[in-house]
């Protein structure tokens, strides 16, 4: 299980600067617009509280709170949130990481992990999920978005950052189910000139 220690993204801290000048908007394609937009659309309305785990530099929670859902950010990475408290002052952008130990999910009515959960094992991938099943309400929505893969099961893949692993959409599924959610729709993407792997996007109901 992930340690204290290993929270901490000390890569994304060194390449700060370039990915935020890499990725100055909030989406690389129109499919993932497109799943953040739905995502949005199945939450109760505005007002709604949604936390974003791995935020980054932010362009996605501030997408939502343009949106005119509440939203708090959530990263490891203490340089990346200096961008995004930057860019966007209005938003809550916190030191953190997937297990979301200081963050309160029971009046959470979405939350999203968009390429975060990657760099975790596939043991704490699943116990996260668990984590997350039992500390949000009933009715929760949430959405998550990984580098995937053809093969069955988990694959550990060669990431510039820090160590990661793609996973079959059918495994993604199996192992949300297992913790008690329930698959709404997924979303798959081809390998393209931006992208070496295939991408899913998967949404979860509480």
């Amino acid at each position: 299980m992930t340690t204290s220690e290993d929270r901490a993204q000390p890569g994304y801290d060194a390449l700060a600067d370039v990915y935020a000048q890499r990725f100055p908007t909030a989406y690389t394609s129109p499919l993932e617009q497109h799943a953040i937009a739905i995502f949005a659309d199945e939450l109760p309305g505005p007002g709604a509280r949604i936390v974003d785990v791995g935020c980054g530099t932010g362009h996605v929670a501030a997408d939502l709170r343009g949106r005119g859902f509440e939203v708090r950010g959530v990263d490891p990475s203490e340089q990346m949130l200096t961008h995004a408290r930057r860019a966007y002052p209005g938003i809550s952008f916190d030191v953190g990481d997937a297990w979301l130990r200081d963050v309160d999910l029971a009046d959470v009515t979405g939350l999203i992990a968009r390429f975060s959960l990657i760099h975790l094992p596939p043991d704490d991938v699943r116990a996260v999920l668990c984590s997350w099943h039992r500390r949000l309400p009933s009715g929760a929505t949430v959405l998550l978005a990984l580098q995937s893969s053809d093969d069955p099961g988990v694959h550990e893949f060669d990431h510039a950052v820090a160590r990661a692993w793609r996973w079959h959409p059918d495994a993604l599924a199996e192992d949300a189910t297992t913790a008690g959610f329930t698959e709404a729709w997924r979303l798959i993407s081809r390998p393209d000139n931006d992208n070496r792997f295939p991408h899913i996007h998967l949404l979860l109901r509480r």
